[in-house]
């Protein structure tokens, strides 16, 4: 479990979070990929607009010298240009407004996703960083490589569990109904033909609202040592007896958790 699972330190909390907060690092993070992206779309844009120009300068020589069949021609390049600016536009437009927000806005949205007030929210971001916080190290090597998660990392907390997902999702420990295993699969193109990768990832429900769910790449032997630790804080988490359930079975077990939940309150 060691190998998995360390305590929070001084030292990987200056590294990993300077601003002391996790969302404070998710706004870094996410700031600097969206100046990286400002710029490439800068370039792209000019270079559309470099194109639009030119066709349609191109089409007028043409027209002008008596050859009206390239209008239509010019109009189809000239559509296809305007198009292509368009949608760079629209998602730059996006991406500087993403400028614009804060850690709050991050604890915010994290509220929003996980059902909690954003109180609690702020009360998980004090909580992480105190040495009795465990760090979720659940990947390693190209599956950690490639994680689009703002943090490589997982966070348990007294009281809360973090993973390192995309969706930023906070979770009450107590709250938790299930940690399972899951299979999810994704092709990848070797040039002759299409190969499915098969991937092992943890799922976990919670009880917030009508059911929060988050969901993290991890290995096996990583994922049983999650599900020992959250068992020896909350026994009510099922774990379907360590299975990984097929990617097309998860749906129905999570709802299955869900309604089991709903009437376990009926009966209170």
């Amino acid at each position: 479990m060691a190998g998995f699972f360390q305590q929070m330190d001084e030292k990987y909390a200056k590294k990993h979070f300077p601003t002391g907060s996790v969302f404070g690092t998710v706004d870094k993070v996410l700031k600097r990929n969206n100046f990286a992206f400002l710029i490439i779309a800068g370039f792209m844009i000019a270079g559309c607009l470099a194109g639009l120009f030119w066709s349609i300068g191109r089409t007028l020589e043409m027209v002008a010298e008596g050859n009206r069949d390239a209008l239509g021609i010019g109009i189809g390049f000239g559509c296809f240009w305007a198009v292509l600016v368009l949608l760079l536009g629209i998602s730059f437009y996006f991406n500087v407004r993403n400028l614009a927000k804060k850690k709050e806005d991050y604890i915010r949205l994290s509220a929003k996703y996980s059902k909690l007030p954003e109180k609690e929210i702020e009360d998980f971001d004090r909580q992480a960083m105190a040495s009795d916080t465990y760090i979720l190290k659940l990947t390693a090597g190209l599956d950690r490589l490639l994680s689009s998660a703002t943090n490589k990392d997982g966070l348990l907390t007294r009281d809360y569990i973090y993973l390192a997902s995309p969706s930023q999702a906070v979770m009450r420990v107590k709250d938790l109904k299930a940690c399972c295993f899951n299979d999810y699969t994704y092709y990848i193109n070797t040039g002759k033909r299409s190969k499915k990768i098969h991937c092992l990832a943890v799922t976990l429900v919670s009880s917030n609202g009508n059911g929060v769910i988050d969901t993290s790449d991890t290995t096996e032997e990583a994922g049983r040592a999650l599900m020992a630790l959250l068992k020896e804080r909350n026994e009510a988490i099922d774990t379907n007896d360590g299975r990984v359930l097929p990617e097309e079975a998860l749906s129905d077990y999570i709802k299955k958790i869900l309604e089991r939940e709903k009437i376990g309150e009926k009966n209170c």
